[in-house]
């Protein structure tokens, strides 16, 4: 994510590691101007053309350049690792940076998001998923008034309202052309120095690039796929082998006609190939997003192939640009672009052996997920984590591969396996969907099945899902049909994570806990013992004993001494010992661990833990005598928590003191002060709120906002409606306010109307409107 001074403009890739602009862009004015003209008066903006005429080039570059026309936020997804259709809203979700809320489909949540922002999303590479994104798009345009969709495809997704833009290829330059602006020949001639520095052109070879750029009708990836032999031949034979390959087309030429252009290149590519290199070129074809040296000899070795000589094969094809190196990262990483790895698939599939390719993708990322299911909890946690979350379209590829292709539970130990992943990025919702399809392939009775009901019930629970009871049924029930006394004593402490969540009696809860211990103790759970202690210091803490909350604390630190690196149980418990010292009036002590942690939290990624160590760290705030910084810490928490469902995950004794902390600032500072540094909080980039919460920055006085007595245009309204009326002109909708100020949504709902009503209202634009004319100009 970037953001850049003033507006915000967040560029949030569905998958981060996978998408690099490693070369110059060159040329497009044209096309970028079209694009710049087009979102001034269309809601849906779609480039169409065949693969590798350069699309998703021009798109990136267009968003980049048209980021300060939406102040909202620009935010780019990326599809073509994507093949559920069905994945579509959680995917987009997750790269505009919403939540994974139980209780709120992706799409509502988007909905919300979208409503009032003007902001520009760019879907790349729709073609194989149109029918989805045409439905998908429909509804989030008829619910949003200022978004804006901006689509690569190969086919237009043929909604009303839809301008098409069909990308051209490059302008080819005449045969005896003698300038050097055209920008074919710079891309050509880019590329060719890249591969053979020492080319240039000049009066001897400058005929021969001019044919070559026409023979390729211009087509950016047939000309860089030409350039790159120079590595191997001279520009005449190049141009010789073009020659005796293809028909030269003539007069107009047709889109499907570019398109036989490029395969006809690609077919040239693959011609050029060694018989194993065009082996291993339609095997790699079973990755999603991108694969490690590893992955590719245990995946792709065997009939034909040696392991040893599979290594080789890919530095061949890397250095024919059929597959590319991807810079950043522990482990080197490579991946196809999609037109080249699409055509791989055609010949696998043409072979026979596709299925049994991705059978061996299957088996190999079973085997991971599985050892990472048995490492993540330890001291290799960070690097487990990043592991995971880079190969989540292989994973995702494989889980739907063993769902369609049930076999001795393939399927359920991948969900298993990835447990730490789901925790760790806060994919909690997609991790719930995974399971349910893997526990309605094989409904056998089996450990693995319980186990992945039992995680189904700990996250549902770690969400506030109202449909946490039930799962937790279903785990109850397995459990005791199995009698694995494991999955028993997890159980019984996931029952006891309940009752501090639903509210009851707290001393029968402890007991409870006491007892669920000694059933894990007996089975060696180090992580659910020691998770459990945070639930318990949680009720202490919010049961006015910090002292006791404290001590649970400790032991539950105490579990994790022999894994010393461990970072996301640790952190969480830290978490609560923060809150704890606050309660026991201890506020410096819980500033300095709280801002000695808050590092380590960010480096995992870990959004729940974020949240709750800048909530707690405002509580800080309040107790210190800053208020202005503690509501905007608040502010700044909210949204946060919002990603991972519920204030202080909804536990009764710590949503009071929420409450209280919150209250007590609105009576510090009046409604309209609080709400402006809140609001202002809420606003903050990450990385601006984490500086202000460690406190490497701070804040600034808060703009004044119009006066209780203000005679103005609010005075008929109540503060808590003014304040109400604030967070609508922030684009907030009834529910997403409920969950900022603590109340139902259905009191929520009578403040908006009550507003619309007093001041003659009867749309949020109008409330948004008047609040900006109030605001210091």
């Amino acid at each position: 994510m970037t953001q850049s001074s003033g507006a915000v403009t967040q560029w949030g890739w569905a998958r981060s590691s996978t998408r690099h602009e490693p070369t110059a862009f060159i040329g497009r004015a044209a096309e970028l101007a079209a694009v710049a003209e087009a979102v001034q008066h269309a809601r849906i903006l779609t480039l169409t053309g065949p693969g590798g005429v350069g699309k998703t080039r021009i798109a990136v570059r267009a968003a980049h350049q048209l980021a300060t026309a939406f102040p909202d936020g620009v935010s780019i997804t990326e599809l073509s690792g994507l093949g559920d259709g069905e994945l579509l809203p959680n995917t987009v979700a997750s790269a505009v940076g919403l939540p994974e809320v139980a209780a709120l489909p992706p799409m509502d949540q988007l909905i919300e998001h979208f409503a009032d922002r003007r902001a520009l999303l760019l879907l790349d590479t729709c073609e194989h998923l149109v029918d989805a994104v045409a439905m998908f798009a429909d509804i989030l345009l008829h619910n949003s008034a200022r978004l804006v969709l901006l689509l690569t495809s190969r086919q237009p997704v043929a909604l009303p309202g839809e301008v098409v833009l069909a990308v051209p290829p490059m302008p080819m330059p005449e045969p005896d052309a003698q300038d050097d602006a055209n920008d074919t020949v710079a891309l050509f001639l880019a590329r060719a120095k890249a591969a053979r520095p020492s080319f240039r052109l000049d009066e001897d070879n400058r005929a021969q690039v001019n044919a070559l750029c026409r023979r390729l009708d211009g087509m950016p990836l047939a000309i860089e796929l030409a350039a790159v032999r120079l590595r191997t031949m001279p520009l005449e034979e190049i141009l010789q082998r073009i020659d005796n390959r293809f028909q030269v087309l003539t007069g107009v030429r047709s889109a499907q006609a570019r398109h036989q252009t490029l395969r006809a290149t690609i077919e040239w590519s693959h011609e050029l190939c060694t018989p194993p290199e065009r082996e291993l070129w339609a095997r790699l074809s079973v990755f999603a997003g991108g694969f490690t040296l590893a992955a590719v000899e245990q995946v792709c070795s065997g009939e034909g192939l040696d392991a040893p000589d599979v290594v080789d094969l890919l530095m061949s094809l890397v250095d024919k640009s059929v597959v590319q190196r991807l810079e950043g990262g522990a482990e080197q990483r490579y991946r196809m672009l999609d037109t080249i790895r699409e055509y791989g698939a055609e010949r696998l599939r043409a072979s026979g052996r596709a299925d049994a390719c991705a059978r061996r993708h299957l088996e190999y990322f079973v085997r991971l997920a599985d050892r990472a299911g048995q490492e993540w909890f330890g001291d290799d946690q960070i690097e487990w984590g990043r592991r995971l979350a880079a190969d989540l379209d292989n994973f995702r590829m494989a889980m739907g591969f063993a769902i369609a292709h049930p076999r001795d539970d393939e399927a359920l130990l991948l969900v298993n396996g990835l447990w730490g992943l789901w925790l760790s990025t806060s994919r909690l919702t997609e991790g719930r969907r995974w399971i349910a399809k893997a526990v309605d392939a094989d409904p056998r009775s089996t450990l693995e099945r319980g186990k992945a009901l039992f995680l189904d019930a700990y996250y549902a629970l770690l969400q506030s899902d109202p449909a946490a009871a039930e799962a937790l049924r279903r785990c109850r029930a397995a459990a005791e049909g199995l009698g694995d006394d494991f999955l028993l004593a997890r159980t019984a402490g996931l029952e006891c994570r309940a009752m501090v969540m639903w509210g009851e009696d707290p001393d029968l809860t402890v007991r409870s806990y006491q007892r669920a211990r000694e059933q894990m103790t007996a089975t060696q759970d180090v992580f659910f013992l020691a998770a459990g202690y945070t639930q318990t210091a949680a009720l202490f803490t919010g049961q006015d004993e910090p002292d006791r909350a404290l001590e649970e604390v400790e032991q539950g630190l105490r579990l994790l001494s022999h894994i010393p690196h461990e970072r996301w149980l640790r952190t969480y418990l830290q978490s609560m010992q923060v809150a704890s010292l606050w309660a026991l009036g201890e506020g410096q002590r819980a500033r300095e661990l709280g801002q000695s942690v808050l590092p380590s939290i960010v480096e995992q990624g870990h959004t729940m833990g974020i949240a709750a160590m800048v909530e707690f760290l405002a509580w800080v705030a309040q107790g210190e005598d800053e208020p202005e910084l503690a509501a905007t810490l608040l502010g700044g928490a909210a949204p946060l928590w919002h990603k991972v469902g519920t204030i202080t995950w909804n536990e009764p004794g710590m949503t009071r003191l929420h409450r209280d902390v919150e209250n007590g600032l609105m009576r510090t500072l009046g409604a309209e002060l609080f709400t402006q540094n809140y609001t202002r909080g809420t606003h903050l980039p990450l990385q601006q709120l984490i500086d202000l919460a460690g406190g490497t920055t701070h804040t600034r006085p808060a703009e004044p906002l119009a006066r209780d007595d203000d005679p103005g245009p609010l005075a008929p309204l109540t503060p808590r409606e003014r304040q109400v009326a604030h967070l609508i002109a922030d684009g907030l909708s009834n529910r997403q306010i409920a969950e900022r100020l603590v109340i139902s949504k259905r009191t929520a709902d009578a403040h908006v109307e009550h507003i619309f009503t007093k001041l003659g209202f009867n749309a949020r634009s109008q409330v948004a409107t008047l609040i900006g004319t109030l605001k210091p100009q």
